[in-house]
């Protein structure tokens, strides 16, 4: 009868067990399942210690005010927690921990996408995006006689604020809004990426080229050989618009006024009057 009795209790916690895990499997089957889709749609990057992108993802627009970024490799990324797709300042108990080189990230930025994580308590959800600027800022380090300075990305991490229990039902188009109304993508820039290439071998390891304007950031290890001097391209009065393009290249845009053509360039424009030159601003 005793024998009896402690196989009932036993074969009672085996489903009192097997219950509990059948009711937190759907939560974390849709959780790990919503973290899939996103990596998805956002391709991740991969990026070296030294801050250059070995493999590039997708870029993204930086929307919203107020993200606070560390230089990168750094050994604690903090979060910023988004609530309703406004960044909110993150604790300033934890302001000795933060690095002197604390850049404030602006609109129009662009940055890739490192990691998707989510993580669940008893209070809310958070959808975590950690993100990594795709060019590189001068910043100096060090103190006195050790001071010395360099260009480096700066990376942080988005933690999006939900009520417990959203993430295990939420959609992968319910999560794409979430994020976007703090980043937001530009098929314009994923081409542009492609394109101009990611890292420039002879600066390896402290430079690469940037994603979005194809030059090159940070300090190259390798001193480039001198170049023989040239003479500056001159444009000149008369010119036409082939020998023009043939010293300046392929102009940026091309405004077409009739008889009056304008060729915009980084740095100037060139007027045209009656297909010649007869102005440069």
């Amino acid at each position: 009868m005793f024998h009896s009795n402690a196989n009932k209790i036993t074969y009672g916690k085996t489903l009192s067990v097997l219950a509990l895990a059948l009711s937190l499997a759907p939560v974390s089957f849709g959780q790990d399942t919503l973290v899939s889709a996103l990596k998805q749609k956002y391709r991740l990057s991969e990026i070296n210690s030294q801050g250059v992108v070995a493999n590039p993802g997708t870029v993204l627009t930086i929307e919203a005010d107020g993200i606070n970024a560390e230089p990168y490799p750094t050994m604690i990324t903090f979060e910023n927690p988004v609530i309703d797709g406004q960044v909110k300042q993150r604790s300033k108990g934890l302001g000795f921990l933060k690095s002197s080189n604390l850049q404030i990230l602006q609109p129009g930025q662009k940055v890739y996408i490192t990691k998707i994580n989510n993580s669940t308590d008893s209070k809310e959800d958070s959808l975590k995006v950690t993100i990594l600027t795709t060019d590189a800022v001068l910043a100096t380090f060090g103190s006195g006689y050790g001071q010395y300075r360099t260009s480096k990305r700066y990376s942080t991490t988005l933690a999006f604020k939900l009520p417990s229990g959203t993430l295990a039902h939420m959609s992968p188009e319910d999560a794409e809004k979430t994020i976007e109304a703090v980043l937001s993508v530009n098929p314009a820039d994923q081409v542009r990426a492609r394109d101009s290439g990611t890292v420039a071998r002879s600066c390896e390891p402290h430079c690469a080229v940037s994603t979005t304007t194809g030059t090159v950031v940070g300090n190259a290890v390798v001193a480039p050989t001198a170049a023989p001097a040239t003479a500056a391209p001159t444009i000149g009065l008369g010119q036409t618009p082939d020998q023009v393009t043939s010293i300046l290249g392929a102009p940026s845009q091309i405004i077409d006024l009739g008889a009056k053509k304008i060729y915009k360039y980084p740095d100037m424009k060139v007027i045209f009057t009656g297909g010649k030159v007869s102005d440069v601003q």
